[in-house]
């Protein structure tokens, strides 16, 4: 017996399953009108859909897409009302953890040892309080790593 047999069976037996698989179809169908009616750069960043009243909320990964599903907004009203679905309007909804790409590492800077040294040499010679503090607080810093 295949997967899809077993899930199948699995659904039929269970109403509340079978309620949510219809659910998701329903919505995964309202994606792919969306998708459908916007250009494909857009279509490939909207993630998900769901209703909140008669909007339809589209999950998107950036304020940038967020701005041009707003733009697109009539063009996929227009598409939903073709294929019979009403919806007043569309929201992006602007999810992080979708965001793609690896965060920015940060740089992780050690001093020499010649340049402690120098750094160190320099404190004695210096008269200015401040100057000679800000030095201090430098070679200290730079003593836990």
């Amino acid at each position: 017996m295949t997967k899809n047999a077993n899930f199948s069976q699995l659904v039929e037996g269970d109403y509340q399953l079978k309620r949510l698989v219809k659910q998701l179809d329903q919505l995964n169908h309202l994606l792919q009108i969306v998708r459908s009616a916007v250009a494909p750069e857009l279509a490939r960043v909207c993630q998900g859909t769901a209703w909140s009243g008669s909007t339809l909320l589209v999950a998107v990964p950036g304020s940038a897409a967020a701005t041009r599903l707003r733009q697109a907004e009539p063009a996929i009203l227009a598409a939903l009302g073709q294929a019979g679905v009403h919806a007043t309007a569309i929201r992006a909804k602007v999810q992080v953890s979708l965001q793609q790409g690896n965060p920015m590492q940060t740089k992780t800077l050690r001093m020499t040892e010649p340049a402690k040294a120098a750094f160190g040499q320099l404190q004695t010679q210096v008269d200015d309080p401040e100057l000679k503090a800000a030095l201090a607080n430098l070679l200290r810093h730079h003593q836990k790593k």
